[in-house]
Formats: structure tokens, sequence, C-alpha cells
């Protein structure tokens, strides 16, 4: 019969060889796992920055075109600005008749003053249109 510590030592070696590739076993399954979601993230990282990049771009023409808009309201405002100077400042009182006597009632003999506020009025329209516009680009843009 054999001894029992010979008995022992086999099964010691026998449970430590099974632990041993139970381990290495488990560790490969692990690093492939690891090397999966590694791949997954560089993967979706990718994506979004091509879609970062897309969008940039979009926002980066939205954004020339916005400013080359708002230079030409611009543009257009120092011209009617430039234009109306030589109309007639408002008058100090206004006559006692009715209003077709008020010179500038019609708006073709509009006061140089009144004149200039309906056109900065006017160029802030545009300017707020311009940015509507815009903004409604980026959201199109960003949905695409």
């Amino acid at each position: 019969m054999p001894s029992p510590i010979l008995l022992l030592a086999v099964f010691i070696a026998f449970a430590l060889t099974n632990a041993y590739s139970y381990i290495k076993g488990g560790n490969a399954a692990d690093t492939r796992w690891t090397a999966q979601i590694q791949t997954a993230r560089a993967n979706a990282e990718a994506q979004a920055r091509a879609t970062e990049q897309r969008h940039q771009e979009a926002v980066n023409a939205i954004t020339r075109r916005h400013t080359a808009e708002i230079s030409q309201v611009r543009r257009n405002l120092d011209l009617a600005l430039d234009s109306l100077r030589s109309r007639p400042d408002r008058p100090a009182h206004l006559p006692e008749a009715d209003r077709a006597d008020c010179a500038g009632g019609t708006g073709a003999e509009l006061s140089r003053p009144d004149a200039e506020f309906l056109s900065r009025e006017a160029a802030r329209a545009d300017e707020l249109r311009a940015g509507l516009r815009a903004c409604y680009q980026h959201v199109d843009a960003t949905l695409k």
C-alpha cells in the first residue's frame, strides 16, 4: 500500500495543476473580453469623432454664412444712413391742421431722424432674421 504522504503529495500536485489551468484559462477569457470591450469602445469613439467633425464643419459653414449676411446687412445700413443725410430734420412743432397737412406724414418725406430710426430697425430685423435662419440651419445639420 502506498504511503499516505505520497498520496497526499499526488493529490496536492493534482490540485495545484488544476488550479493553475483554471486561473490561466480565466485570464485568457478575461483578456478576450477586455480586448472585445476595448475594440467596441475604440469603434464608438471613432464614430463619435467623425460625427463631431461633421457637425463642426456644418457649424463652421453656417457661421461663415451668418457672418457674411450680417456684414451685408451692416453695409446696407451704412449706405442707407449715408443716403439719408440730405433729409431735413424733424420740424420743431406739428401743424395745427389735420394729419394730411403734416410734412412727412406719408412716409415719402420722412425727416432724417425718423428715417434713420426706421432704417436701423429694419437692419436689426434683418440681423435677427439671419440669426434665426442660422439657428434653423444648425438644428437641421445636427439632426442629419
